[in-house]
């Protein structure tokens, strides 16, 4: 497979945000169309030396061993913004405190931007299967909040949602409360894992505040009749190589479910 950059607008921002898009291996050799998986954090996705704690998700790695080197990996780098971008609503007082300002709220111009921005100028740009079968979307912490409100705001644009240790504690109750009020598509497919050790203590709030925030997410899909959920504990941490380790599930669910 071979990794391509590209930069394009955003509204958030001055500058040009980098996207990272790994392209299969015999896509300058064929006429195909492919399947597109779209992913935040693009800097911790493909390489150690740019991932923020110096181990990287390999997905190209993942994907020759599965077998799924053919489609089309889009990794869209964060920025100084990420936390504004990352969430629809503003963060909760108790997030305020901890960092001094009030962080979030940009989240639904990100997402508009992914959706009427981004993903038009990648099926402009590269062969690929436009419709939402064929689109994946995913992410971890943050990045696994916004997916989650991307792919529920608009389903009829992804189909297959991964969601890695979901950070919804940023402001949970606005969080469930918008998904309460869509019509979710019960035919999309949902992905959540999360670790038990998210934080370096055992017994921690914060490893109790990940495991609620995606049973919560989760509950609340079957309670919408979502039929393609699969939900995970593991004994890992809030890391890249916990992501990297159960990426590969989600594959294997997709292909096992004949739905991808």
């Amino acid at each position: 497979m071979k990794m391509i950059k590209r930069s394009l607008p955003i509204p958030t921002s001055q500058s040009e945000r980098t996207l990272r898009i790994l392209l299969p291996s015999d896509y300058e050799n064929s006429k195909e169309f492919y399947r597109v998986m779209y992913l935040h954090d693009g800097q911790n996705l493909f390489e150690d030396e740019t991932s923020y704690s110096g181990h990287a998700w390999h997905i190209e790695e993942s994907l020759g061993r599965l077998g799924c080197d053919d489609m089309i990996v889009v990794g869209i780098d964060n920025s100084d913004l990420r936390l504004f971008e990352y969430s629809p609503w503003p963060c909760i007082p108790e997030v305020k405190r901890q960092f001094g300002i009030e962080i979030g709220g940009l989240g639904d111009v990100y997402a508009r931007w992914v959706v009427e921005q981004l993903k038009p100028y990648i099926d402009h740009e590269f062969r690929t299967l436009t419709d939402d079968k064929h689109t994946w979307i995913g992410g971890s912490s943050m990045g696994a909040y916004i997916s989650a409100y991307i792919a529920t705001t608009y389903p009829k644009v992804f189909k297959h949602v991964g969601i890695f240790s979901l950070a919804s504690w940023f402001n949970e109750e606005a969080f469930l409360s918008h998904l309460d009020s869509l019509s979710i598509d019960t035919n999309q497919t949902f992905f959540i894992s999360v670790g038990r050790k998210e934080s370096s203590l055992i017994d921690d709030a914060e490893n109790q505040a990940y495991i609620k925030n995606s049973h919560h997410f989760f509950k609340l899909l079957q309670r919408h009749g979502v039929e393609h959920i699969t939900y995970i504990e593991t004994d890992d941490g809030h890391h890249e190589l916990a992501w990297r380790k159960v990426f590969p599930d989600w594959l294997t669910f997709t292909r096992k479910k004949h739905i991808g």
